[in-house]
């Protein structure tokens, strides 16, 4: 049964996302070298030449990825959290959160970099979306996205941390963090568009985890500074 809003939707929508990437992989994989790298500048995200690839770019990037191993990882996110999101939020919001933050990552990666060549694909940015409404709306929703069983906000804030981190010391390892993090604040936008109430003591108990990390450290610096 798909359900259009609401809980307790079956993960309808997730499986068509992760059917979707799974199929163009596919398409690129069994096609020629020429023909995969045709549909990369054709369909990825290419900063500098809007206008000049195809309109739907914005959203076509989301569903193409460069290897097996990132579209890998990016299947095993999405099926780990999409799901219990989806359950949580029904199919529709949930499919509104995946594109809103896909391709808003992407207009905002377009005006910070206008004059890039470089493509991009994946569908990193609007996963980390969907990452964002489970730490605001399920906290303590246990999820298997990091392979440990790890209560959502923790999967969420280490996921973050991690791209902060990256963006934070210039990591040149052709993985765009910054547009994990567009992302991740378009979500965050959406789960309080989505339930306000919850996504705000959400945010209180990933602030309070954040804070009890810092003193922790600071404490375990000052004790090691002191021994």
């Amino acid at each position: 049964m798909f359900m259009a809003g609401g809980r307790n939707s079956k993960p309808t929508v997730t499986n068509a996302l992760i059917a979707l990437c799974v199929l163009m992989f596919l398409v690129t994989l069994f096609g020629s070298e020429g023909f995969a790298l045709s549909l990369i500048y054709e369909y990825g995200l290419i900063p500098s030449a809007v206008g000049v690839a195809s309109p739907l770019s914005l959203v076509t990037y989301m569903f193409l990825h460069a290897n097996l191993a990132h579209l890998a990882s990016n299947v095993f996110v999405l099926h780990s959290v999409g799901r219990e999101v989806e359950r949580d939020v029904g199919s529709l919001r949930l499919g509104l959160v995946y594109l809103a933050s896909g391709v808003s990552a992407g207009l905002i990666h377009l005006a910070v970099n206008p004059a890039s060549d470089v493509p991009v694909i994946g569908a990193s940015g609007a996963i980390f979306g969907l990452i964002a409404v489970m730490l605001l709306l399920m906290p303590f929703k246990v999820t298997t996205a990091l392979f440990l069983p790890l209560p959502g906000v923790v999967m969420g804030l280490l996921l973050v941390l991690v791209e902060v981190a990256a963006v934070i010391v210039s990591v040149e390892s052709g993985v765009a963090h910054d547009m994990h993090l567009y992302g991740f604040f378009v979500g965050c936008i959406g789960a309080f568009a989505i339930d306000y109430d919850r996504a705000f003591r959400g945010l209180v108990i990933a602030l309070l985890i954040l804070l009890a990390l810092y003193v922790w450290a600071v404490y375990f610096e000052g004790a090691l500074m002191i021994g």
